[in-house]
């Protein structure tokens, strides 16, 4: 469902878009069809402005108001080419103004009366946890009233605090240290405002993320992931509250006795909700103790490092007074050795004749940088594959890891070194042919490093070919999540919902965003044992508290009142 700043950016969409006082001239969509719809009563009417509260959009054309909900997957799209959504649905309602069109998905519209409309946001905008008008000391005084309820259900409440939504729920428990299930009551003080603090902190960073595109997923702890990104525990999925909405939360970071919770003491959350709280409060890190910014290339670097690690700027040129980078460190980086290394954005020139790729963090995401020789020295054509890898290796590894070597540190996120030992792993035993035979890409997979060894530094990485259409068996013999191809990643077990043969049955996909998904399929049914109907079983999840919260098991894919009695452990069954 769309949350809080989802919400609100649709809302300045709108308003930056289309501009007021246009005439109706035509209302349409599946939802004018429902009877009893009085839709077509803002045929004529003249579009006057667009408010937002919470989860709630506001359209007002004269007298009356358009109230919008977004549902799971909704959306808005202003002048579209299409008349359908990316999942081929067709819109809920679609508003055609003199110039231009507005158009609903998957949300629930109703007429109002806009004098009222307008009073609800006035008298709650406040409350409002994306509102820039939003009032902590409010916020907490709400909260404190609803003392028997718990923690999961006070913040899902859009009478208490509108706009938050299961993530940001979910999240915010994380970053203030208390367990979901925790009563009002029980909290202190300074646990509230700490609560409604890290609230608003972790919204601020969710509309931050939607609003430049950069990806959300990333500053998840607990919200659909299997491990806690904090203690890496793992993750407690059950449904919880007079709902019954997913929770997630670390029974190891999250205390359910409030009176082991020192708000002082909670880690801060990470991205924008850390840095705003240190700024709120008034604290500031020296520029020893806090990451920083290359303004050439925008690269994330450690605390410690001297120069970018990208472009070789020297922290001076970041923001930092040039009396903290000693003068002989920023001569170091310059050195002969590294002349030929030219490091940039992979998007930014050709395709190179051959490179190494990494992924980096940067301010606006992650970005892919392409390490190459440019040197005058052509490499041989008859010279292998791993001779003339060996020489970017060299190089990059030369510059990249030559602080963290002098610290005595070993970070997986560099390319290896030349001491590493490189060995050929091919599944039938073949032989690496030489470079000039390749005809199929090769892709180099980093093993796991040898830990904080300084003394050996050594590590091992292979050299395996990319296999096209063909099925891995191992995989389809395990009950346990495949991973995906091309990012190597648990998959995520999901559900056909279209109308089909089909529906119902459960596959695995990439558990990436859908912007940077993989097409990875596998039906996730191939070894599910049968019911006795003889039917393939669908394999559930305990969502309840206790000491199978989590297991998988497998029952009758009949609807109830239909299911036999079958049921069987995921986990004891045997191919």
């Amino acid at each position: 469902m769309v949350e809080g700043p989802g919400c609100a950016l649709n809302g300045e969409k709108i308003v930056g878009r289309v501009r007021t006082g246009q005439e109706v001239l035509q209302v349409t969509g599946h939802a004018t069809r429902n009877e009893g719809s009085s839709f077509s009563i803002l045929t004529g009417s003249r579009y006057v402005g667009t408010e937002t509260l919470g989860k709630e959009l506001f359209i007002y054309f004269g007298p009356r108001a358009l109230r919008v909900h977004f549902g799971m997957n909704g959306s808005m799209r202003i002048n579209p080419a299409d008349q359908m959504d990316g999942s081929g649905k067709l819109a809920a309602l679609e508003i055609r103004l003199t110039n231009d069109v507005i158009c609903f998905f998957d949300a629930a519209v109703e007429i109002r009366l806009r004098d009222d409309c307008e009073q609800k946001v006035r008298n709650m905008q406040t409350l409002d946890i994306c509102s820039p008008k939003f009032s902590f000391s409010r916020a907490e005084e709400a909260v404190k009233k609803e003392g028997a309820r718990m923690l999961c259900d006070v913040l899902m409440d859009q009478a208490v605090l509108p706009g938050v939504g299961n993530i940001i729920k979910n999240e915010a428990l994380f970053n203030s240290g208390l367990h979901p299930a925790l009563k009002v009551s029980q909290l202190t003080d300074g646990q509230i405002s700490h609560l409604v603090k890290m609230t608003r902190d972790f919204t601020l960073l969710f509309y931050k993320c939607r609003k430049s595109g950069a990806p959300l997923y990333k500053h998840f702890k607990v919200y659909k992931q299997p491990n806690c990104g904090r203690c890496s525990g793992k993750i407690t999925v059950c449904r919880l509250g007079e709902n019954g909405r997913m929770t997630y939360f670390c029974s190891n970071c999250q205390s359910g006795d409030p009176s082991q919770v020192n708000v002082s003491k909670v880690p801060r959350g990470s991205g924008l909700g850390g840095w705003l709280s240190k700024e709120a409060s008034g604290h500031r890190a020296g520029a020893e103790e806090e990451e920083w910014a290359c303004t050439l290339c925008t690269l994330v670097n450690g605390a410690s490092a001297r120069s970018c690690e990208a472009c070789l700027s020297p922290r001076s040129e970041a923001g930092i007074p040039p009396a903290t980078v000693p003068k002989e460190e920023a001569k170091e980086d310059f050195s002969s050795s590294s002349r030929h290394l030219i490091k940039y954005p992979y998007n930014a020139f050709a395709k190179p004749r051959e490179a190494q790729r990494v992924n980096r963090k940067a301010v606006f995401g992650t970005s892919t940088l392409v390490f190459t020789d440019f040197s005058d020295a052509a490499p041989l054509a008859s010279a292998p594959l791993a001779s003339q890898s060996a020489r970017l290796n060299s190089l990059a590894s030369g510059s990249m890891n030559k602080q963290s070597v002098s610290r005595g540190e070993s970070s997986p996120k560099f390319l290896a070194g030349s001491s590493c030992k490189r060995s050929s792993d091919f599944s039938g035993g073949e032989s690496m042919a030489p470079c000039s035979q390749m005809h199929k890409k090769m892709r180099i997979d980093h093993g796991p490093f040898c830990g904080n060894k300084p003394q050996s530094g050594s590590c091992t990485f292979a050299v395996t070919e990319v296999k096209v259409n063909k099925v891995d068996t191992k995989q389809l013999s395990s009950p346990r999540s495949p991973c995906c191809a091309v990012h190597r990643r648990p998959c995520a077990l999901r559900v056909v919902r279209k109308e089909g043969d089909n529906k119902g049955r459960q596959f695995y996909a990439c558990s990436l965003p859908q912007e940077t998904r993989c097409d990875f399929f596998k039906w996730a049914d191939l070894y599910f044992p049968t019911c006795k109907h003889g039917k393939r079983c669908l394999m559930r999840t305990v969502l309840k508290l206790g000491p199978n919260n989590g297991r998988n098991f497998y029952v009758c894919p009949l609807g109830m009142g239909r299911q036999c009695d079958f049921f069987q452990w995921a986990d004891t069954h045997s191919i």
